[in-house]
């Protein structure tokens, strides 16, 4: 990819896609949205004009503007020869994955690139909307980089029991490499059992001072409950926190009616919502 081909790109397609800003006034030829300087801007200062041969920028707030290449200039604080690299490098960047319902893509199609902390800024967005901290995620995930099907993506990254990831962005949600659960040792006797990593990281933001005192498990699935029930059944108390949908609902009447009464149901305190993640959203909006 060259200069000419980076200036030819859809620059709304970019930051709606790449940045999850949003288009807020939209017609055939102009285009505001909010500035990708300025994330959490109320009124969008970044306008697009279509009317030339390529899409030209201006930025109301900084003053700043021109093609999609200025655009990386300024944003990345570089010179030509790193916004080619970046985009070379980071192709990409400029796809949406649409894969959806715990999809694991065969073996040969995949493999994995890169696993650092979480530092791309549509992550930190994405988990900013569902109000996971940063902070909390990031000592649990990773930022995962890899290829499906020769197109390269990234994503967060949740490791379960067989090196295996649960991976999660705006558009994607599903597992590579192998299904596990996830399980967390703190050398307690007591077990907290969540269905997904995003109930677990909510649960920390809740109760912070509880990260040490327990063990957890994470199912990723909720199929993965009966086949590990002698594994539950090793802790002296346990307390689930599934969803409150038919199938959460179905697990922990099995746990209650095979471990009797050391299991204890604790999710009545989002009883109104489907499950801990869109508890804290909502109590946070």
């Amino acid at each position: 990819m060259n200069l000419n081909d980076i200036n030819k790109l859809d620059l709304e397609q970019i930051l709606v896609n790449n940045y999850l800003l949003k288009s807020i006034k939209k017609s055939e030829k102009s285009i505001w949205v909010i500035s990708p300087f300025r994330p959490n801007e109320l009124t969008p200062s970044f306008h697009i004009s279509k009317i030339y041969k390529y899409d030209i920028w201006f930025d109301h707030g900084n003053g700043l503007g021109g093609k999609i290449v200025d655009f990386y200039l300024h944003y990345l604080k570089t010179d030509l020869k790193g916004v080619l690299k970046y985009f070379n490098n980071n192709s990409f960047s400029f796809q949406q994955q649409k894969v959806s319902n715990d999809i694991l893509p065969p073996k040969n199609n995949y493999n994995v690139l890169e696993l650092k902390k979480i530092t791309s800024f549509p992550l930190i967005k994405y988990l900013d909307e569902r109000k996971l901290p940063l902070e909390i995620v990031n000592r649990y995930c990773k930022e995962i980089h890899y290829k499906l099907n020769d197109k390269k993506y990234y994503a967060i990254a949740f490791p379960n029991n067989q090196n295996g990831f649960e991976i999660r962005n705006k558009y994607v949600k599903m597992c590579l490499i192998k299904k596990d659960i996830t399980l967390i040792k703190n050398n307690q006797t007591q077990l907290k059992i969540f269905e997904s990593w995003s109930d677990f990281i909510s649960y920390l933001f809740l109760f912070p001072t509880e990260e040490y005192k327990n063990d957890f498990l994470i199912l990723n699935s909720i199929s993965l409950l009966r086949k590990n029930i002698n594994l539950i059944n090793q802790y002296e108390k346990i307390e689930s926190y599934l969803d409150h949908d038919d199938a959460g609902k179905s697990a922990t009447d099995f746990l209650k009616t095979e471990l009797k009464s050391k299991v204890k149901d604790d999710s009545s305190f989002y009883k109104n919502f489907k499950d801990l993640n869109e508890f804290i959203i909502n109590k946070n909006s």
